[in-house]
């Protein structure tokens, strides 16, 4: 449908044709028979049959047959069809040929007066008799000579059909023949009465040729700086080198196009230049590589078109069609007067053959008859062309454009379009510009050969720009396929237009060819090009001369100019692309500088070639942007120096020359500006003033120098010069801190400060933060001769928490530590793993001193006490591999002076002692038996602990060892009557409350230590003191404060990028590659990180990998200076250079393409956004355990909630509510379930604590410290509970309950639900299920055998009444059951009472239901009975030290309400019916 500007044109008109025809010269009137197409497509191809007759094929795949009617000034048009998209016929043997749109072909004879397109007259053709194609044969082209057929597959194979001369013969159906090099696509067939033209193009070539890089769909995500499809898509379907590659090989294809011919004769048909007969294909060698894009067939002669205009033809000329006989293609001149005309007249933009005849349509419109006949001749006229109402897209217009002129017969079809006629200038001039780069093309192919093959350095410096100058030349010929599109309306928005839809990509292009071009004249490379081809035999005499090679690759230049003044006219009607005119304006800008500094450069080195010094600073790479010879600048020295200063502003660097001595300042860290009258310089290592004569000078200067140094950062032009920078630098050997440091990280104004990447000469690297040129905040140290480290640092030390890896090359031990660090040594609670033992506890000054627990690896031995200088040393227990207990003083790693040991077998002693006998005064108690007379109980642990036992005694001086045990004086009385444990057993054990001391202050320390870090000065050094701190008080202001900068660090730390953190920050500095520098003292980005890309340290990702085995605590202890090496971390004055050690250092594996671009930014800018996860799932981390139990109380993948992100109001009043108590509860478990929370990393330490004293065990653990753990927990509780009280001052501090309610509010009914995680109860649960054993096993015997009866058997053998079956068979009491299995998944007291609690209701109910219809009432006659038959069925394992742990869990104050209650009751029936059921044996009734 014609659009509104077209009605208006059309002055009313009701129909306007798409195209038009002409018989003979004359314009024929078309008459749609039937009802007429309501929209009018353009035709896509004509062709006549013998009988005169016309098949017009449409766009819209519709076939008319058109019948020329008596007067010859009309034609009708008949619809045949609707479902063909290609069509032929054949004269020789009147058979028409169509090409369905489900890829089939279909043909109908036509001779004999039959009527053309009769429905049951067709006949389908098979391509795939065998059926060999799972899908098929799909058919997209055919294409007829006067006895062949060719028909083209959707895949590009060809079928061949008929006969054409030796090619094939005879072929009665359709046979696959190869006609083209395989690697090839057929864009173009045309055939005459004896020979057929293939047009083809190579694929997949441009690769190699314009050496493009091939990267697979992942590796091309897509790119925010990728050119839109139009301005109206929004979005990029590429990235920028995805897109660049396809235009390269667009138009490599167009460029490299290739023509294959074949017939069944010669005589000039094919084009070989003879007129010998052909029994194969041959391809047309002197069109190869010429941008042939179009072709036409007459029955005796073809006609080609290039993309530069050109045509050429050749074949018969029996009726004058070509003039004379061409047998081989020759050039077509349109006119002998060109000059006379305009230049859209003298250029071709279509050409189409006749049958005898050939007709051009040039750029005007105007179609021209080469050699016509007579009544050809009034079409030399002009004719207007109307714009055609099919708007092609870019990628339909190639390669299948649709043909504006057509030819068959004596019928012309021409589809009308109006042509973009104001853009013909840029059109014609692309043109010239291209056959220019083509004229010229075999100078470029010869410098090639010889650059490939030439040892010579002139010739091989030649090679980017080679590369370069080829990728152009394809990208011309794609921007002359798209812009002749556009011209001849194709496609009519401009965004789709090449240039201005990839922009960018063209922009890119282009910057690349001028930054080679520079490269090479900036450095007299042409001149130096030419001398090297003056010795080689050259064929072309004009490469000697240095003008014209020059001007060779300068012709390039002139391309873009063409663009820039397009886009101007352009935007004069459309203003929506004043974007792109700005970018093209801006390139074209930013090219005339480059060619000028590439002058500039040019004539520096030839005026200082003589200078050593000077020149051996020359490159390819650099640029002479400004010296002080051009605009002086001087030196501002307090004293009278002795020797002049120069300045010479290279593009890199500044370098300053002074007598002898010669500095190099790289650009990317130099900071500038002004100080009064003079400017300040900054580097890494050196500030020092410049001045000029006048201010104008000193303006230049400042420009200059801020323009070079956006460069060198890769910011655009115009860009405010940024403070905070991340890119690279080595320091100089003389430098105080960082002697011959290689560093690459955030640097603001010549500092260090942010993120950084530091490499030491002996191999030491760091990652991590610094802090105004010291090492701290959160990093990783590696230190090949020592061991890695990963945590925080203070004043260039570790300081705070951290995990340090230990090794040694002559050690096959390891050693890891996590834990708080002080001034580089272990200090505060840390816990330290090797392969002789685990020790988890304080530590002072390197020495294990004060509460821990170690245990022996090797024995198997536990104990937990006290430690001074590395022994165990004051009160403590210890646990043998056997079971047995010992419990005094120790000193010197030996228990000393009184103390207590109770035995695996019941046996116990009082008295002095030590770990292996009695020494001195005691008592030997050896019991045989319980009080009541049995025997069994021996061993269990099952009575109460102050029930009595029966057996033997042994006082006095007792010794020997525990195995022989000898009375030096004393006596041995029998059957004595004695408790079950010693009296004072528990009297020396460290109090619960001092132990873990250390882990809480270095918590309270850390925590507080997160706002004095972010706002402590540069000049402040300190870095902490090992004598006692006091611990930090902190207002619950201050501590929420700390608790948001805590939670901000954590996340910064573990950001959205996936992967290591430290490999993140890597990705996020610039790390160049590796380049030579000409100057050793020249400390450039390139050379001062040469290595990184090979030799980082990935020990830097050990996160990954189990710990390497290393020296001993007790050997690095030994050797005080390995220890202080690598808590001072840093020996500024390295003496010796070696590589990395690649032993323990491997590389990062970072992406090479990640290597070459610098970050930079302001001071608002934040490197937070680079921070990733740092794993927890690491061996070299202690807060996962080493059997894979979890003791904290969620995992770590955990979704932070919007109630942490900001500080609540709740629970700061003096009166706490129960709304209040609703939130803190709410904000608690968000708290304790979120990684980045401090509550949360203090209940995953102290779990582990926990887990480490009374979790891990190889032999089966005494049941003495059951209530041991149990007070020590609950005292682990009150701590924590009162660091939430300074979160929380309303809350109270021992207890409270509320008002109106019987709620209470401690710290157990507050975090017990929270923190006593599955990992603490079950440490918990299995010191309690060893302790109450016996009943377990007896309780576990008689579900074994309840499980095997029926109900009713169940209920007769338990001798409970009958009538309790049918409560059985209620599915209240199955759910009962049900509810009571969900007790062994529950670890919280509330949580488990409320278990039993609701199983017993339910246990209620059914008795209720059941007994109905007696209208009984369940009293506690039954409740035990039913009870017990719920336990028997629900089978809860070890449910006699489930209640024994909940009766301790839920003693005192805490659960008063409930267990005087409702749940109380319940829990009493419970343990009522465990009793009944395991106070004796069941036995089945026989």
């Amino acid at each position: 449908m014609a659009s509104a500007a077209d009605d208006s044109a059309l002055g009313g008109q009701e129909e306007r044709e798409s195209f038009t025809i002409y018989h003979e010269g004359r314009e024929l009137q078309l008459h749609w028979r039937g009802l007429p197409p309501l929209q009018r497509f353009p035709a896509s191809r004509i062709c006549s049959n013998a009988g005169g007759e016309l098949l017009l094929l449409t766009t819209d795949h519709a076939l008319y047959s058109a019948k020329l009617q008596a007067n010859r000034e009309h034609m009708d048009l008949q619809l045949l069809r609707t479902d063909v998209v290609d069509m032929d016929f054949c004269s020789g043997s009147q058979e028409l040929f169509v090409v369905l749109t489900n890829g089939s072909v279909q043909r109908q004879a036509t001779g004999s007066g039959r009527d053309v397109g009769h429905p049951h007259a067709w006949q389908t053709l098979g391509f795939d008799p065998l059926e060999l194609h799972a899908e098929g044969v799909r058919i997209r082209r055919v294409c007829c000579s006067a006895q062949g057929v060719v028909f083209v597959g959707a895949s590009g194979e060809t079928y061949v059909m008929g006969s054409c001369g030796e090619v094939f013969k005879a072929e009665q159906q359709p046979r696959h023949m190869r006609l083209y090099e395989e690697g090839k696509e057929l864009l173009d067939l045309a055939a005459g009465n004896e020979h057929f033209v293939m047009l083809v193009a190579p694929y997949n070539l441009a690769d190699d040729a314009l050496q493009l890089s091939v990267a697979s769909a992942k590796e091309e995500p897509e790119d925010e700086r990728a050119s839109v499809k139009s301005i109206s898509s929004g979005h990029s379907e590429r990235s920028v080198a995805a897109n660049t590659r396809h235009l390269l090989h667009q138009g490599y294809a167009l460029l490299h196009t290739q023509l294959f011919t074949f017939g069944a004769s010669n005589n000039g048909l094919l084009g070989s230049g003879d007129h010998i007969r052909r029994a194969n294909v041959m391809r047309l060698q002197k069109l190869d590589s010429m941008g042939v894009c179009s072709i036409a067939a007459g029955l005796e002669h073809t006609v080609a078109r290039t993309l530069d205009g050109r045509l050429y033809h050749w074949g018969l000329n029996n009726h004058s069609q070509l003039g004379e006989d061409v047998s081989s293609p020759m050039e077509i001149t349109i006119t002998e007067n060109t000059a006379a005309l305009p230049i859209e007249q003298n250029s071709a933009l279509e050409a189409t053959c006749g049958d005898y005849h050939t007709l051009l349509l040039n750029a005007s419109g105007q179609i021209h008859s080469l050699q016509p006949a007579p009544p050809m001749r009034h079409l030399q006229q002009s004719s207007t062309y109307a714009q055609t109402l099919l708007q092609l897209q870019l990628g339909a217009a190639w390669p299948r454009q649709l043909r504006l002129l057509m030819c068959s017969g004596g019928y012309t079809l021409q589809n009308q379009r109006q042509f973009q006629r104001q853009y013909h200038y840029y059109l014609s001039h692309l043109q010239s510009q291209l056959q220019l780069l083509l004229k010229h093309r075999q100078a470029v192919q010869t410098l090639e050969i010889w650059q490939r093959q030439s040892a010579l350095e002139p010739l091989s410096a030649l090679g980017p720009l080679l590369i370069n100058w080829e990728r152009i030349l394809c990208l011309l010929v794609a921007t002359l396929h798209s812009l002749e599109g556009f011209y001849r309306a194709d496609f009519v928005q401009p965004a789709d237009l090449l240039f201005i839809c990839h922009y960018k990509e063209y922009i890119d292009l282009f910057d690349g060819y001028t930054k080679a071009y520079c490269d090479v004249f900036s450095v007299n490379g042409f001149g130096e090009a030419v001398v090297a081809i003056t010795g080689l035999s050259s064929p072309l005499a004009e490469l000697n001369e240095e003008s014209y090679v020059t001007r060779l690759f300068q012709q390039p230049f002139s391309i873009y100019q063409l663009f820039v003044q397009f886009m101007e006219l352009l935007v004069r009607t459309q203003s929506e692309y004043g974007e792109h005119r700005v970018a093209w304006s801006e390139f074209a800008r930013h090219s005339c500088i480059s060619q000028e500094l590439a002058v500039n450069t040019k004539d520096f080195w030839s005026s200082n070639d003589r200078n050593p010094r000077i020149v051996q600073f020359r490159g390819r790479h650099r640029r002479v942007i400004l010296t002080s010879a051009l605009v002086p600048l001087k030196l501002v020295t307090s004293g009278i120096s002795r020797s002049s200063n120069s300045f010479i502003l290279f593009s890199d660097f500044l370098c300053q020359v002074s007598g002898n001595s010669l500095y190099s300042y790289p650009l990317t860290t130099l900071w500038v500006w002004t100080e009064g009258d003079s400017l300040r310089l900054t580097t890494p290592e050196k500030s020092f003033l410049v001045s000029t004569r006048s201010q104008e000078m000193r303006k230049v200067w400042l420009d200059q120098l801020q323009s070079s140094i956006i460069a060198s950062l890769g910011k655009p032009l115009g860009s405010p010069v940024p403070s905070y920078r991340s890119t690279g630098y080595e320091f100089s050997r003389e430098h105080p801190k960082f002697s011959r440091v290689k560093a690459c990280g955030t640097w603001r104004k010549g500092v260090l400060h942010g993120n950084c990447y530091l490499e030491y000469p002996d191999g030491s690297v760091y990652c991590g933060e610094l802090q105004h040129g010291i090492i701290e905040g959160f990093g990783k140290m590696v230190i090949p001769t020592t061991g890695l480290y990963v945590g925080n640092f203070k004043g260039g030390r570790f300081h705070g928490h951290g995990v340090y890896e230990m090794h040694c090359k002559d050690s096959p031990e390891s050693e890891v530590y996590e834990g708080n660090f002080c001034e580089g040594l272990f200090h505060g609670h840390g816990v330290m793993r090797n392969n002789r033992y685990i020790y988890v506890g304080e530590y002072q000054a390197n020495a294990r001193s004060g509460y821990g627990v170690i245990e022996d690896l090797v024995s198997g031995d536990k104990y937990m006490g006290m430690f001074a200088d590395n022994k165990r040393s004051g009160i403590g227990s210890c646990i043998t591999n056997r079971g047995d207990y010992f419990e005094g003083s120790f000193s010197g790693d030996d228990l000393t002076g009184s103390g207590v040991a109770v035995f695996e077998n019941d046996y116990y002693y009082e008295g002095e002692l030590t770990l292996l006998g009695p020494n001195g005064r005691g008592e030997y108690y050896m019991p045989s038996g319980d009080a009541c007379g049995g025997s069994g109980a021996m061993g269990t642990g099952e009575f109460d602990d102050t029930c009595e036992l029966i057996g033997n005694k042994m006082f006095g001086q007792l010794s020997g060892t525990w195995d022989t045990v000898r009375i030096q004086a004393g006596e041995l009385v029998l059957n004595r009557r004695f408790p079950k444990y010693p009296s004072s057993l528990g009297r020396q054990v460290v109090d619960h409350n001092r132990k873990w001391r250390s882990l809480f202050n270095n918590f309270e320390s850390d925590l507080a230590n997160c706002t004095a870090s972010t706002s402590s000065s540069g000049g402040n050094q300190s870095a902490g003191t090992l004598r006692k701190s006091s611990k930090p008080t902190l207002s619950t202001a201050q501590i929420w404060n700390c608790i948001a900068v805590y939670m901000s660090k954590q996340r910064a730390r573990e950001g959205t990028k996936p992967g290591n953190y430290f490999n993140n920050i890597l990705l996020s500095l610039p790390l160049p590659q590796k380049t030579s520098s000409p100057l050793a003292k020249a400390r450039t980005t390139t050379s001062a990180l040469s290595k990184l890309q090979t030799e980082a340290a990935s020990a830097l990702d050990f996160l990954g990998f189990p710990p390497r085995r290393i020296q001993s605590q007790e050997a690095l202890n030994s050797k005080p200076g390995g220890l202080q090496r690598a808590d001072s971390l840093i020996s500024m004055g390295h003496n010796t250079s070696r590589d990395l050690d690649n032993s323990s250092l491997a590389s990062f594996q970072l992406d090479q393409s990640l290597m070459n671009s610098t970050v930079n930014g302001d001071e608002s800018s934040t490197f937070n956004e680079s921070f990733s996860k740092l794993s927890h799932n690491n061996n070299n981390s202690i807060s996962k355990h080493m059997n894979n139990i979890d003791c904290s109380i969620t995992s770590t993948t955990s979704t932070t909630s919007a109630v942490l992100d900001q500080v609540p109001s709740f629970g700061m009043a003096l009166v706490l509510t129960e709304q209040d108590v609703t939130s803190i509860r709410l904000y608690l478990e968000q708290a304790f379930k979120d990684r980045h929370h401090p509550l949360y990393v203090l209940n995953e330490r102290i779990a582990n604590c926990f887990h480490y004293s009374y979790g891990y065990w190889k032999v089966k653990p005494t049941p003495i410290l059951a209530k041991q753990a149990m007070r020590e927990w609950e005292s682990i509780s009150r701590r924590i509970y009162r660091f939430v009280r300074k979160m929380f001052p309303a809350l109270p501090e021992e207890l409270c309950q509320m008002e109106g309610s019987r709620e209470v509010i401690s710290h157990i009914t507050l975090l017990y639900p929270l923190v006593l995680s599955e990992g603490i109860y079950s440490t918990l649960f299995v010191l309690y299920a060893n302790k109450y054993s016996r009943k377990d096993e007896m309780y576990r015997q008689n579900l074994n055998l309840a499980e095997k009866l029926k109900d009713q058997e169940l209920v007769e053998l338990m001798g409970h009444e009958s009538f309790l079956h049918n409560v059985m068979l209620d599915p209240k009491f199955v759910e009962s059951v049900q509810t009571l299995k969900e007790l062994q998944e529950k670890f919280s007291p509330q949580d488990m009472l409320t278990v039993i609690q609701r199983s017993t209701q339910l246990l209620t109910e059914a008795y209720e239901h059941a007994m109905a219809a007696n209208a009984a009432q369940l009293n506690a006659d039954n409740m035990i009975p039913l009870t017990m038959l719920t336990m028997l069925r629900a089978a809860v394992p070890h449910l006699g030290a489930e209640l024994a742990l909940l009766d301790d869990l839920t003693g005192g104050p805490n659960f008063q309400a409930e267990m005087n209650g409702m749940a109380g009751y319940c829990y009493t029936t419970l343990k009522a019916a465990y009793e009944h059921v395991t106070s004796r044996a069941l036995q089945k009734i026989p």
